[in-house]
């Protein structure tokens, strides 16, 4: 309901209006009738209202007058005027101050109705608007402050952009030392899927859901690192950190959204410390293979327990390797890297955890995949279900088999994506260039247009055709120019603007360069 005060020193007409017209179906609440313009004023000065419904001609404060000093503290406010008078002066005051409608007495209930009708309208399309604008607001606020906790937490923000953000948005400071948080969704690829399935609005959901329990809870700035992690730096000032994090697992698993594991880095100053902090939150995370799930492993979680630590340290290393060995194509890299890995695996004394332990390293694996924009089911067709046969395998070896065949293939895929798309590249920078030839080209140019650099463009298209940019750009032209000289249509001038050339002495010296002729002699001889 939109707020309105009606003004009228007449006591009939401001009861008339205030009875006859149907305020409540129009939207509107009148919230104060006055006879006197001074008390509207003085209400209006102390609430907010939306329409101001006013006579002109009244004793001490004109309506005029009112709807200026009301319109002083509220530019947004709508105003309706009233007026016995057919008197062009009011009119045209009235039409400086904007008035959203000017209706002349005895009033016409009709009249009233459809200029409040057209008011409430506009209020609609303001109010609208505003809200589109809020939402905006927030979405960017919350896409400048997720952007902003990452990189903090990654180590990434200069002191410069630091001291700008905290200037231009509210953000909750550590006093001096701070922890760094890790929270990762328990068993988030069974729960969820692959990028791109079904279940990953799920996991957005969840994501944000996390968020809102952290921000209820008044623990610290918080951003998504991915759709199964999220960051978090730690400002909460009273309880102990482990203690209020334990709190926030048991929130999560209470609304059936799964469980939560959290890993706590040590408190260090803020902002210098806080990417040292996160690192040693990522790296406790790798003890969750050891400790289980659904808890807050703390910063005291690998005191005691040297060798945990190392091997949890140990295996981030292999995993990294593996990671990169992938990437590269480095088979007999990976081949390594999954006897070192699976050199772990031998000390396990129980089935069970050689299994867990296998099912972990593929769910690390689809992760890491995640960050290529990649799954095992965008490259290898996979579904969940597939991993599940990790189970079935009976023996170490078989396990280990499997692994480095998985990888062997994950890595051609990933090799011949990435030279299929250099490729698709290279053919559209040929279809451009042909299009272009006449047109003043360069490296530089074209790197823009395909919104690369010149030196990474100029290395892809030498590494895939065997010569650089600028001698198959010479080598199209003069092809192209041979083509044009058997035409004797074209003047040799002609013909070296449309391959390029805007001299016509050089274009001569290279078409001489690379044929033995000059253009001339060429067409002489054709």
């Amino acid at each position: 309901m939109y707020r309105a005060v009606l003004v009228d020193d007449e006591t009939f007409d401001l009861e008339g209006m205030r009875v006859l017209i149907p305020w409540e179906e129009l939207g509107i609440q009148v919230v104060c009738s006055e006879e006197k313009p001074l008390a509207a004023l003085q209400y209006i000065e102390g609430h907010e209202i939306d329409l101001l419904i006013t006579d002109i001609k009244m004793p001490v404060l004109s309506g005029l007058e009112l709807s200026r000093k009301a319109q002083e503290r509220n530019p947004r406010l709508k105003t309706v005027f009233i007026s016995g008078y057919q008197d062009f002066e009011y009119a045209k005051q009235a039409m400086h101050l904007k008035a959203d409608g000017y209706i002349l007495k005895p009033v016409d209930d009709q009249e009233i109705i459809e200029t409040l009708q057209r008011v409430v309208a506009e209020l609609d399309r303001t109010q609208m608007t505003r809200s589109e604008e809020t939402a905006r607001m927030i979405a960017s606020f919350e896409f400048i402050r997720n952007d902003f906790v990452q990189h903090l937490l990654e180590g990434t923000v200069d002191t410069a952009t630091l001291h700008a953000f905290l200037q231009s948005y509210p953000f909750s400071v550590p006093e001096e030392r701070a922890p760094a948080v890790l929270i990762e969704f328990d068993d988030a690829l069974w729960k969820y899927g692959p990028p791109g399935s079904t279940g990953r609005p799920d996991a957005q959901r969840t994501v944000r859901s996390v968020g809102a329990l952290i921000e209820a809870g008044g623990l610290g700035p918080w951003c998504p690192l991915s759709e199964s992690q999220v960051g978090l730096l730690y400002t909460a000032g009273d309880g102990e950190p482990a203690e209020r994090l334990g709190q926030l697992c048991a929130d999560i698993a209470e609304r059936g959204e799964g469980t939560v594991t959290i890993s706590l880095g040590d408190a260090e100053r803020f902002p210098d410390g806080t990417a040292a902090s996160f690192r040693q939150a990522k790296e406790r995370m790798a003890l969750k293979m050891f400790l289980g799930k659904n808890r807050v492993i703390r910063p005291d979680a690998d005191a005691g327990r040297g060798s945990m630590a190392k091997e949890a340290r140990d295996l981030q290393a292999v995993l990294d390797e593996i990671f990169a060995a992938m990437t590269s194509y480095g088979l007999v890299a990976i081949c390594d890297c999954v006897d070192d890995l699976f050199a772990v695996v031998e000390t396990f004394e129980h089935p069970v955890k050689v299994r867990s332990f296998s099912i972990h390293i593929a769910t690390k694996l689809e992760t890491y995949l995640h960050t290529l924009n990649e799954s095992f089911s965008s490259l290898l067709g996979w579904g969940i279900e597939h991993l599940e046969r990790i189970l079935e395998f009976e023996t170490i070896d078989d396990i280990k088999s499997w692994y480095r065949r998985t990888l062997f293939e994950i890595a051609e895929k990933l090799f011949l994506r990435k030279n299929g798309k250099n490729r698709r590249l290279i053919e559209q920078i040929e279809q451009y260039v042909r299009e272009s030839l006449s047109e003043d080209l360069t490296l530089k140019e074209v790197a823009n247009h395909f919104s690369y650099s010149p030196n990474h463009l100029g290395y892809l298209f030498k590494e895939h055709t065997g010569e650089s940019f600028n001698e198959y750009l010479v080598k199209l032209r003069m092809e192209r120019a041979k083509e044009l000289l058997r035409d004797p249509r074209f003047k040799i001038y002609e013909i070296a603007e449309l391959v390029g050339y805007k001299s016509l002495a050089y274009f001569s010296r290279q078409f001489r360069e690379r044929f033995g002729l000059t253009p001339g002699d060429y067409r002489k001889q054709s």
